[in-house]
């Protein structure tokens, strides 16, 4: 996600373990960079660019086991500018990681709709609601992070905002 764009909603499939090697060959390379790749200002938030400038961008993951395994950093430090490393952002703090927000949002649509009754179904329903996530939700969610941060900073008594 961006404060513009989605990548397309990756969806793992049954019985698939993500490993650092599915996450780098499927998710990183055959999901991410096409979505990073796109040059249309315009269009839905699956159409239009994910950023308009790459090289401002941070890239921040949690600490999965793919996400942290060392082919995972190495791709990523070497193909994504502004990546974060697993020693960079502090653990255990999904409050301030605005995907957390997303999934929530995801998960409030989804509750809006008919109770899937098989994965196929519920796959559908996913793609769907992923699709209806509107900009200014991914702005909004964006534009928070100074706050949440400051937040939690003033929780540790290092508090640098007004």
């Amino acid at each position: 996600m961006s404060y513009r764009a989605l990548s397309h909603l990756h969806i793992i499939p049954k019985g698939q373990t993500v490993t650092s090697e599915y996450y780098v060959e499927v998710i990183l390379k055959q999901s991410l960079i096409p979505s990073m790749l796109r040059t249309r200002d315009s269009g839905t938030i699956l159409e239009r660019k994910l950023l308009l400038e790459r090289s401002k961008a941070i890239f921040q993951q949690d600490g999965a086991p793919a996400h942290t395994s060392k082919r995972s950093q190495e791709w990523l430090k070497n193909n994504m500018p502004g990546f974060w490393t697993k020693d960079i952002w502090p653990p255990n703090t999904p409050d301030l990681n605005p995907i957390e927000n997303l999934l929530a949002i995801l998960q409030a649509k989804l509750d809006s709709m008919e109770r899937a009754t098989n994965l196929k179904m519920l796959e559908k329903q996913l793609i769907l609601a992923w699709k209806e996530i509107s900009p200014e939700t991914l702005e909004k969610l964006i534009a928070g992070m100074p706050s949440r941060i400051n937040k939690c900073l003033k929780l540790n008594g290092d508090y640098i905002g007004k």
